[in-house]
């Protein structure tokens, strides 16, 4: 299989090389391209739109700014569910002018269902209050070994988020509360398995980005809670309390110094589970010129409680521009990454398997470094090519253990994880009436001997190709692929072709539908748990 899967990745690479000689015209002289890096989740999608979740994480496309790079000072919203393991199948608004206001309804075969609810209130120039919800799930049968089992997963999630804007600052708020409700495998006596999560948290941020000292300061609460793990109501929680700020100062428009500041201590109740906290530290020196863009930082993480100890890892980034329309980057990252419950569950929902007596280590991203080169070819056009190599320690993986009377679905195991990564990514878009894009990455993993099973959930090959046509004004067609292999065990790749529609019926009102896994292939959302067979969902969005 090895060698089909490396012919498939320089196939795909060459694709996107070809893509990017398509059309070559003059653009302006500032159009240099910046990358964001995320290092926590690494394989689990950032949900944007409260109502979506995504089979597998999207390639997060690079876009065209105008100005330097600018301290992060922007307060990220609340922790909420994000997982790739049990995807909605509603697509996001489509059209250009989508408003901030809309409610969308969809229903379709094995049960699914996916309703969202966003609106935007402005009480005036200076106050923004912003509330979403969303329900969406499915409850099919899978067949095969099981039976008349049937698999189930709903979920639902309400938050809102307010920011008052002074003078030179922003003062903002946030509530969050989301559930979940679903079912294990068939092995225990009872299938009422359940999440639940909630939180707030207010910050305040500078906003006046002339002046010489920037600065954000955010303190949250979050709830993790579960109950009904193996038959009983075995009920246990995490409350993670949170301190997020930095503080920065430039003499003048070239050279900034910085420090930013995050504590984190999570309190469990849960026999077995010791308490743990996270403090970082990253102190940081940023130039911007017109030829150079150049951060170097470090990111001193000091460990206390359960698995106390220090960690140190870069946060450095090189960004070159060249003759306006390319970019040459260089970018070093790490840091520590909390196995609490709220990573458990953006690995998988279903890891049940955990146990206080078997508390897990904090996984440590020794370094994370890549490098590559970005081409703004027309107004339209654009290419990514990289390559960079990502050393973990005490990785967290999981993988299925359903036989004998022990019955956990999940079990967890640790070990050094490192990988080397090659990536490609291109789009292309014609007018407003054709828009392709294309990403493949292929990573190349290794482990200690006898540790392959931390390997069965991270992927090998991803690639993604989708193409939007809109022969008329108010209709939009959608058809794409993805497919991605895992690095060990015999689990079936994700092979997904997808369709869908979106007609504006009146300037406030559209229908929609969206079909998946068109070619009825057999694969796994997360080990152990089948996907669905071709399914499809149909819908309206009224917007306001």
């Amino acid at each position: 299989m090895k060698p089909s899967i490396k012919h498939i990745a320089l196939s795909a690479v060459t694709l996107l090389t070809a893509t990017a000689t398509l059309r070559a015209q003059s653009q302006s002289q500032d159009s240099t391209l910046n990358r964001t890096v995320v290092v926590e989740n690494e394989y689990n999608p950032r949900i944007t739109d409260a109502d979506k979740i995504n089979l597998l994480p999207p390639v997060e496309e690079p876009r065209a700014e105008k100005k330097a790079v600018e301290y992060a000072r922007t307060l990220r919203p609340l922790a909420s569910f994000r997982y790739d393991a049990m995807p909605s199948y509603a697509p996001s608004p489509v059209q250009a002018d989508s408003p901030a206001s809309f409610i969308r309804l969809g229903y379709g075969n094995n049960g699914n269902v996916a309703a969202g609810l966003n609106y935007l209130f402005r009480p005036s120039d200076r106050d923004r209050l912003n509330v979403n919800a969303a329900f969406d799930g499915f409850n099919f049968e899978p067949g095969g070994e099981y039976g008349e089992w049937k698999s189930r997963f709903y979920r639902l999630q309400a938050g809102a988020d307010y920011a008052h804007r002074f003078r030179g600052a922003e003062l903002g708020a946030s509530a969050s509360f989301g559930t979940q409700t679903f079912n294990y495998l068939p092995l225990y006596a009872t299938d009422k398995q359940r999440n639940l999560t909630g939180g707030v948290q207010v910050g305040v941020r500078s906003t006046d980005d002339d002046r010489a000292w920037q600065y954000a300061l955010r303190a949250g609460v979050d709830y993790f809670g579960r109950g009904y793990l193996y038959g009983a109501d075995e009920s246990n929680s995490e409350i993670r309390l949170r301190l997020d700020g930095g503080l920065s100062y430039a003499a003048d428009g070239v050279n900034r110094f910085g420090l930013d500041l995050s504590l984190m201590q999570a309190n469990y109740n849960y026999e077995g589970l010791e308490n743990c906290g996270l403090v970082t530290l990253t102190p940081f020196y940023r130039r911007t010129t017109d030829a150079m863009r150049l951060r170097l930082g470090v990111d001193v993480d000091i460990r206390t409680g359960y698995d106390s100890g220090l960690a140190v890892a870069p946060d450095v980034s090189l960004e070159f521009p060249l003759a306006g329309r390319y970019t040459l980057y260089v970018e070093a990252g790490g840091g520590t990454l909390v196995n609490d419950f709220f990573r458990f569950n953006a690995l998988t929902p279903y890891w049940g398997g955990y146990a206080g007596h078997d508390q897990v280590e904090n996984t440590h991203v020794q370094l994370d470094a890549v490098a590559g080169f970005k081409a703004d070819l027309a107004d339209n056009l654009w290419l990514d090519l990289h390559a960079g190599y990502e050393l973990r320690k005490d990785e967290l993986g999981f993988f299925p253990h359903t036989g004998g009377d022990a019955g956990l679905p999940y079990s967890f195991v640790q070990g050094k994880a490192d990988n080397l990564k090659l990536g490609a990514a291109s789009t292309y878009k014609y007018k407003d009436i054709v828009a392709l894009s294309l990403a493949a990455d292929y990573r190349s993993w290794s482990t200690d001997k006898g540790l392959e099973a931390l390997l069965c959930d991270k992927p090998e090959l991803d690639v993604r190709f989708d193409v939007d046509v809109r022969p008329l004004s108010r209709l939009t067609l959608n058809l794409g692929y993805r497919y991605r292999s895992y690095a060990e065990g015999d689990r079936d790749a994700v092979s997904d072709l997808y369709a869908g529609a979106d007609y504006r019926l009146l300037r406030f009102f559209s229908l929609w539908a969206k079909a998946t896994n068109l070619l009825n292939a057999d694969y796994e959302y997360a080990p152990g748990y089948p996907a669905q067979g071709t399914s499809f969902l149909v819908g309206a969005s009224f917007r306001f």
